[in-house]
């Protein structure tokens, strides 16, 4: 993480320090996957330019003959305590990107007369409330075997499992959000390569709901390193694609060791829910840093978080909404 892609990609990590109770976390972990949780406001920190060219410079240099520090590599998929997978890449802070809602008319009762003959009756069926579903996420690490490399075959060998953390991560946003149930990780990663998301290095996020907007539509995304547009999203019903460096405001390893995308489906000024696509069953008990501050739940990959360790270990969201 020493080049200069890498700053112009991470211009600021946000970092709160707010401690609260995993009462809800553990409500959620009790069984509950589909628990909603009170949405309250963040507060914000800012590092300093200064003071992330000092987390630069501390980083390991890179080994030219070594695979890239950004991005797994097959055999450190196997060992269950490796968390890393691929970084991305983004020059600017991109604006909002938006595609027009789907609209239907509404269809509206109409009673018969009962002083007429039923073949009179134009009667439309009455509506009801959309049926209630448990979410369903799916994980990088149930497709070993399923190539996700560039259109030149790059790099050599690799997988959905090995470096599949961003499509993935999007597609648990969007079948889940949206209903898109098109969006599955295979066709995520398939649409990664086609418009050339997918990079040696890792998966452009950018370039990825690019993709996925101009083939499905149906949501809005923002580019935001804020902790309070992260919990206004949130609030609001949306979703967030977050990306963490693996080392930064105090909660290094917590989502990985090196860059890594996850999403968050809620939270609230305490517990975050994140659901990481790099999942093992020694993950999230790996280190003092996730015992510390998170709960796993009985759904794989489904973590709990206190929301001051997201703050301090993430340095950039993209906030996804429903058209």
């Amino acid at each position: 993480m020493t080049t200069d892609l890498s700053k112009k990609l991470i211009r600021t990590i946000s970092s709160i320090c707010i401690l609260g109770t995993l009462t809800a976390a553990a409500a959620f972990a009790a069984g509950d996957p589909s628990i909603s949780i009170d949405k309250e406001l963040f507060s914000q920190a800012a590092i300093s330019p200064a003071k992330l060219d000092e987390i630069y410079a501390s980083q390991p240099a890179a080994d030219p003959s070594a695979p890239s520090l950004t991005e797994q590599t097959g055999a450190d998929a196997q060992a269950v305590s490796a968390a890393d997978a691929s970084v991305s890449t983004d020059d600017a802070a991109p604006a909002a990107k938006s595609t027009p809602a789907d609209t239907s008319a509404d269809t509206a009762n109409t009673a018969a007369d009962t002083t007429e003959s039923t073949a009179d009756s134009t009667a439309s069926p009455a509506e009801s409330a959309p049926p209630v579903t448990t979410p369903v996420y799916d994980l990088q690490t149930n497709h070993p075997d399923t190539p996700y490399m560039t259109k030149d075959g790059r790099p050599a060998g690799a997988t959905i499992y090995t470096s599949g953390c961003c499509p993935v991560s999007v597609a648990n946003i969007l079948r889940n959000l949206c209903g898109i149930t098109d969006a599955t990780s295979e066709n995520m990663c398939a649409l990664a390569t086609e418009s050339g998301a997918r990079y040696d290095g890792g998966t452009d996020p950018l370039k990825m709901l690019d993709a996925a907007a101009a083939k499905w539509g149906g949501f809005t995304y923002q580019y935001s390193n804020s902790m309070d547009e992260l919990q206004q999203c949130l609030a609001e019903g949306g979703m967030a694609l977050a990306h963490t460096s693996g080392a930064s405001g105090g909660a290094t390893g917590l989502f990985a060791d090196n860059g890594h995308f996850v999403a968050l489906v809620s939270g609230d000024a305490s517990v975050i829910t994140a659901v990481d696509p790099y999942w093992t069953e020694t993950k999230w008990t790996a280190n003092e840093t996730r015992k510390a501050n998170a709960v796993e739940t009985e759904t794989h990959g489904v973590v709990n978080v206190q929301t001051g360790a997201v703050g301090a270990a993430c340095d950039y969201f993209y906030l996804i909404r429903k058209a």
